[in-house]
């Protein structure tokens, strides 16, 4: 899809802005959805201090928004920048440190950063590549701009989990259509990519071919950043604690997108202004809007007298495809239900509890195609089930026995099967190899 739409944009060594919780990002978003106004007023508590948030965003008006401390000085307010452009000015110890430039229609133009005289010392610029947009960076101490891309994209989820806990070689984090992300200078990205191959090295040395007792490859290839059930799960994305924005709050019904081959051409840069948007057909009303970092959802089904999910429904992404659709329960999917991935292709079909796959259900990666047929406990393959190839060919067979232990059956391309047994405990009690020609 490419980037289309900025909500907010920080340097990374300058800002430590939290965008997965951003408040500007979130109402953007909403906006950006269906173009109708947003007017809200809401205390929000941010390290031990209440903070009031007041805002209003609506086509061919100036933004109104203001954050201060109860009974305290702006911390972020508007200032005119004339033809309908207006600045976002943030402020820390009542100086001026940041200020966001938007358009008339509510685009986000640069980002600009002051030193402690009040002169801009870096900038960023959305610039139009091939496919979307990247960021263009300037700094007083540096001889020319600089074009960055953003982070290619990473699968496999324990790498993902590797670069989220000490991965930082990357100049900026922005939040835009496509989820949060790091943007690279051409060096930062080279970097990048030795680093995930690194990764990968290392933990394919030690990871079993077998999926007892550990985590599957099917699994492991959600994105956190996209599909990811386990953020479902999280205390952040609990409901009963979500703030309004003027529409309802409840967790992300993210969708990851299909596997797509990593760009490894240097983005053509054109100099013309961004286009501004233009405004959305409005879909059908839905019964319920969802948003939670920064994403926006709509849900047609039936609601409890609590106004939650409760019975059968769909939740739809911003771009019309189905994230889920099946059976809900206080808000959460259970019951029998299928989620998709971001593309709109089927990622599990079958049962569900509380917002967990449950039950017995069918899994196919996003990578490969393969599917996991069988029982599944707590979001992973557990006990009976068998793993095929996208082209049907059976790879393994797990049959759990009525002793509490488990056989592993992996069949081989040279038409052998390594047969593996197990103790309630996953411990490996014996193995050996069969021939299927011998039969």
């Amino acid at each position: 899809m490419g980037i289309q739409y900025f909500y907010n944009f920080c340097v990374a060594d300058r800002d430590d802005t939290d965008l997965n919780s951003d408040i500007l990002s979130a109402v953007r978003k909403s906006y950006f959805a269906t173009f109708d106004k947003i007017r809200d007023r809401l205390t929000y508590d941010s390290e031990g201090q209440s903070i009031l948030y007041d805002y209003s965003i609506e086509k061919d008006k100036l933004l109104r928004w203001t954050v201060k401390p109860i009974n305290g000085k702006p911390v972020q307010e508007v200032t005119p920048a004339g033809e309908g452009r207006y600045y976002l000015c943030f402020y820390n110890d009542d100086k001026l440190f940041k200020r966001l430039l938007f358009s008339k229609l509510h685009t986000l133009l640069k980002a600009e950063y002051m030193d402690e005289n009040g002169a801009v010392c870096c900038s960023l610029e959305p610039r139009k590549v091939q496919g979307g947009l990247c960021l263009l960076y300037t700094d007083v101490k540096l001889s020319d701009p600089v074009v960055l891309s953003a982070m290619p994209d990473v699968f496999d989820e324990r790498v993902v989990e590797q670069l989220n806990e000490s991965y930082d070689d990357y100049t900026a984090v922005a939040s835009t259509n496509d989820g949060i992300i790091w943007f690279m200078s051409d060096a930062q990205t080279a970097h990048f990519r030795s680093f995930v191959d690194e990764v990968r090295t290392k933990l394919n040395q030690v990871q079993e071919e077998s999926f007892v007792g550990e985590e599957t490859p099917l699994y492991d290839k959600i994105n956190p950043k996209d599909f990811n059930i386990k953020r479902n799960l999280s205390a952040a994305l609990d409901i009963s604690k979500a703030k309004t924005f003027g529409k309802e709050i409840a967790e992300d019904e993210s969708a990851k997108e299909a596997e797509t081959a990593e760009e490894t051409t240097e983005p053509e840069i054109v100099e013309e202004p961004v286009t501004e948007p233009e405004p959305e057909k409005s879909a059908a009303q839905p019964d319920k809007s969802i948003m939670a970092d920064g994403a926006v959802y709509s849900y047609y089904g039936e609601l409890d007298a609590e106004g939650n999910r409760s019975g059968y429904g769909r939740t739809v992404t911003d771009l019309g495809l189905t994230a889920y659709e099946g059976m809900y329960r206080g808000d959460k999917r259970s019951g029998k239900g299928a989620y998709f991935y971001k593309d709109g292709t089927l990622c599990y079909s079958g049962d569900w509890s509380e917002n967990v796959r449950h039950g017995i259900g069918v899994g196919i990666s996003a990578k490969d195609g393969s599917m996991h047929m069988g029982h599944w406990l707590n979001n992973k393959p557990e006990g009976t089930g068998v793993r095929m190839t996208a082209d049907g060919e059976i790879k393994f067979v797990c049959k759990k026995l009525s002793d509490g232990g488990t056989v592993l059956l992996h069949y081989s391309d040279d038409d052998t099967v390594l047969m593996s047994k197990y103790d309630n405990n996953g411990n490996k009690l014996s193995e050996k190899v069969v021939s299927l020609t011998d039969f």
